[in-house]
């Protein structure tokens, strides 16, 4: 009456589903992999030739670098159109120069941060610079009328205030 299931028999169809998605993905980031696989071991290789002690901290750091150092291979394969193992060849390359591609790119993102900044900072100097030219102004305008209405000279230099004060008439209660 009641209907069993059994989970050591597999749902037909449903295999070969997963095994074409593993195939499909293989076939597309295998050369990726080939060529991290073979720049990471020439990176090491280059470094040992040249003497350099190779320390967990140095392994762990490319291994930290690695997702990005695939990414930007990706990115470069990809818009290149290369497949097999031009693929692998251009992945192994980046991989070898990752530090010094990592800090390429870094720093250009960082000249276009400052660049940014600089533009953002230079629009908000002239503007508070013409703000404070105005506020200058007017203390300036304000101190010769003062002047003027005490029947002092105004400050020397500024005739702001004098010329506001011969626009304006004295007070009649003065």
């Amino acid at each position: 009456m009641g209907v069993t299931v059994s989970l050591s028999q597999p749902i037909p169809g449903e295999g070969e589903r997963m095994l074409a998605g593993w195939e499909a993905a293989f076939a597309k980031y295998a050369w990726i992999w080939v060529g991290l696989t073979c720049g990471f071991a020439a990176k090491y290789a280059l470094l040992l030739k040249r003497g350099v002690k190779v320390r967990p901290r140095l392994i762990a750091a490319d291994i930290l670098l690695l997702p990005m150092v695939a990414l930007i291979a990706y990115s470069l394969v990809s818009r290149a159109g290369a497949s097999g193992e031009v693929a692998a060849l251009l992945t192994a390359f980046c991989t070898v120069g990752a530090d010094r591609l990592i800090k390429l790119l870094t720093e250009r993102f960082f000249l276009q941060v400052q660049a940014a900044t600089l533009r953002d900072v230079s629009e908000r100097v002239i503007e508070e610079s013409g703000e404070l030219r105005q506020t200058v102004a007017k203390v300036n305008a304000a101190e010769s009328l003062a002047a003027q209405s005490r029947g002092e000279r105004p400050p020397e230099g500024d005739d702001t205030g004098a010329r506001l004060a011969r626009r304006f008439p004295p007070l009649k209660g003065d």
